[in-house]
């Protein structure tokens, strides 16, 4: 018979393990919101007492980064792609109508169907599109479509991550397959209320797009009181967990392997909350979040992004005791110091590991 612990010894090794666990991550994020849909305002309610915070917010990446297929922007590149999709492949067919929309592919004396329900992405870098397909268990797996839309060719090319050849698989000559729990992952970033319907996600009432409530949380209550009860996260928040939360769905340092944050890698350019945190400029800055440079109620075409004010608030020339430019430059720091960096061939990222340039090789360090 095995040792039996006294419970005082299991009492003390439960603490140390939630300590430990705390230790590992010492900010631990709040989880996506899922159903509970009772605790969601009406979004338009927003506006009605936060105007300047809405008033541009539909033009951002954030609200636009997922919508349905049958969208007019995402009906128009695929209209557009239709003309083109025997040039990028001649097995593929898009047959568009106002109930659906549906790509094909033949393979041998096969035809392969999908019909595409979601297109993922802004716009601001690309546009995907998926289809989703019930499991055996009455949940829902996502089919990414091979082929995708990109801002800087304003082209179709491969989707990224997926091979250039095709597979052969019943689905691989469209596109990739996601099992439910990564599908779901797809959407609880991409999307402000994901409501489960004993326990299968309801597709019918998503809320896409990621809008207030998805960064502010459910604010039926503050609505109720006529404002009365706040919303307490950003008020409190320390810096590193105001860079978390944005990094739920961007990512943190810690869902990347010790080995993969170097400066050279560039598959973490596209993570940004990953390298800023490397930053000397994190580090020496208490106050220095996403948000001192990016004003999320606005599209980023309304921000001067690529400018020097955020830079100068404390690289100051003025300050003395602030590091300035050791190569004397006074405008255009970003080129430098925060350079675009080529993730995917079509695909750019602005690399936020904010540091000094090594003109000694092609990578900055």
């Amino acid at each position: 018979m095995g040792q039996r612990w006294p419970p005082v010894v299991l009492a003390v090794l439960l603490i140390t393990i939630i300590l430990l666990g705390r230790a590992k991550h010492p900010h631990p994020l709040p989880e996506p919101q899922l159903g509970r849909a009772r605790l969601w305002a009406d979004s338009d309610s927003c506006a009605d007492c936060h105007f300047e915070q809405t008033e541009f917010f539909l033009q951002t990446g954030h609200a636009r980064t997922l919508q349905s297929a049958s969208d007019p922007e995402s009906l128009r590149l695929l209209k557009e792609f239709r003309q083109v999709a025997s040039e990028k492949d001649e097995a593929l067919t898009i047959d568009i109508d106002q109930q659906e929309i549906v790509v094909s592919s033949t393979v041998g004396s096969s035809i392969r169907d999908l019909e595409l329900d979601w297109c993922f992405g802004s716009g601001t870098h690309a546009r995907t599109w998926v289809g989703t397909l019930p499991d055996s268990w009455g949940e829902r797996d996502l089919i990414e479509f091979r082929w995708s839309w990109y801002h800087e060719t304003d082209d179709f090319d491969i989707t990224p991550g997926q091979s250039l050849q095709k597979g052969t698989g019943y689905f691989a000559a469209l596109g990739t397959l996601f099992d439910t729990p990564k599908a779901r992952r797809c959407f609880s970033c991409h999307s402000t209320v994901l409501p489960q319907n004993e326990g299968r996600t309801d597709f019918q009432e998503l809320h896409s797009g990621v809008t207030c409530q998805r960064c502010h949380g459910p604010r039926q209550a503050h609505v109720e009181s006529e404002g009365e009860i706040q919303e307490g996260f950003w008020a409190a928040a320390s810096q590193l967990e105001s860079i978390q939360r944005c990094g739920e769905c961007h990512r943190i340092a810690e869902d990347q392997k010790p080995e993969e944050i170097t400066p050279g890698n560039p598959d973490i350019v596209r993570f940004q909350p990953v390298g800023l945190v490397q930053s000397p400029c994190f580090k020496n800055s208490p106050q220095l979040t996403c948000v001192t440079c990016h004003n999320p109620h606005q599209p980023l075409s309304m921000q001067n992004s690529s400018g020097i004010w955020q830079c100068v608030q404390c690289h100051d020339p003025q300050q003395d005791h602030h590091v300035l430019c050791s190569a004397g430059h006074r405008d255009n720091c970003l080129e430098c110091h925060m350079p675009k960096v080529q993730v995917f061939e079509n695909i750019q990222f602005t690399d936020h590991w904010i540091r000094m340039p090594d003109f000694s090789s092609e990578t900055v360090n």
